[in-house]
This record gives C-alpha cells, sequence and structure tokens, in this order.
C-alpha cells in the first residue's frame, strides 16, 4: 500500500513516531518568548523586580516576593551549586525518546547564586562524570543559555571551570549534548 503525498502529509502531523525529523518542543508562552528574546545576547539574563531586586525564575508577570509588576530582563552570572540531578528515561516527545534509546538524559536543578532555582540539561563530559549520580549535591555549576534547534532558549548547566565566556564554547557544548540538531528516525516520512 502506497501512501500518497497529501496522506504523508496527514500521517506526518499527526504521527510524530513517523516524522523522520523530531525537534524539542516548540510551544512558548508569551513569558517564555520574551525569555528567548532576552537569552539571544547574552549567556544568561533573568527578570529582576526593580523594587526588591529578586531574580524570578520561571518567567512571571509579577514579582514572588513583593508582586510588584516592574519586572526586567538583565543579564545575570550563571554561578551556582548543584541542588539535584537526575536521568530522565521516558519522556512523551519524540525528539527526546529517540535520544533516550542511546543512554539517559540527564537534567538537574541548580540554585544560583542570585538565589533562582532553575532546571538545566547536565553536561556530564564537563564534570568527567558517567552519571549524574556520580555528582554530589552543592557541586559549584555554572548555568548558560543556548538555542536549541527548535530555536528555544534552554539552559545548560556545566562544571564551574568550564569556559563559556564565548559564544562558539557554548555552542560546542550545546552542540555535545545534541540540542542542536533534530532527532533522525531512517525509516520516517
Amino acid at each position: 500500500m502506497s501512501t500518497t503525498p497529501t496522506m504523508r502529509s496527514r500521517l506526518k502531523l499527526n504521527r510524530p513516531s513517523l516524522r523522520k525529523l523530531a525537534r524539542p518542543p516548540k510551544q512558548r508562552t508569551p513569558l517564555g518568548t520574551d525569555f528567548n528574546a532576552a537569552n539571544l545576547p547574552v549567556a544568561l539574563a533573568l527578570q529582576h523586580c526593580r523594587d526588591c531586586g529578586s531574580v524570578q525564575y520561571p518567567s512571571r508577570e509579577l514579582c514572588q516576593r513583593c508582586l510588584g509588576d516592574a519586572l526586567v530582563w538583565r543579564p545575570t552570572p550563571g554561578s551556582g551549586r548543584l541542588v539535584s540531578r537526575i536521568e530522565l528515561h521516558h519522556s512523551l516527545w519524540e525528539y527526546f525518546k529517540r535520544r533516550l534509546v542511546e543512554k539517559p538524559w540527564p537534567v538537574a536543578s541548580v540554585r544560583l547564586d542570585c538565589g533562582a532555582i532553575v532546571f538545566a540539561h547536565l553536561a556530564l563530559e564537563t564534570f568527567a562524570a558517567d552519571t549524574p549520580a556520580t555528582l554530589a549535591a552543592d557541586t559549584p555549576v555554572q548555568v548558560f543559555t543556548h538555542t536549541d534547534c527548535s530555536l528555544n532558549a534552554v539552559m545548560i548547566a556545566v562544571a564551574a571551570a568550564t569556559p563559556i565566556a564565548s559564544r562558539s564554547q557554548r555552542q560546542a557544548i550545546a552542540a555535545g549534548l545534541g540540542l542542536l540538531e533534530p532527532a533522525i528516525n531512517p525509516e520516517g516520512i
């Protein structure tokens, strides 16, 4: 049974598992879109309250401390410490499902020195670790953002001594994680 081009496009739209190229989730809220825009020119930008000075994450419309609405995006130092780290073994997103066939996906919660706790992809190769379980809680890290292949800003946590000053250094780390390329299904449409 052969499929016509129209049927192929319908299958492609309705069955993500049949797509040849799978990308990370692209849908973002208006605040998520603002996060993307603020993080394009810098390594890490978060919302800061003009009234009380607290750093906001995730992005919000009102300050979580004083309920003020004077929130501005500012470059933020990415230094912090690991709070927790885990391996993702299952995902509903086709992009991650295909990556998880090879090995679990490491992720971490990081308390930044500015006080915010963020959730980030964990670049294990920068720690010379095989699994997140080998990393101690309270390990010093740096967090930066980079766009993935869906052109959304994502956070990446690396060892504190890892050089991330230049865009090319950050891009090499994101590429090493596989975030810059779609996940391929050779039998897909």
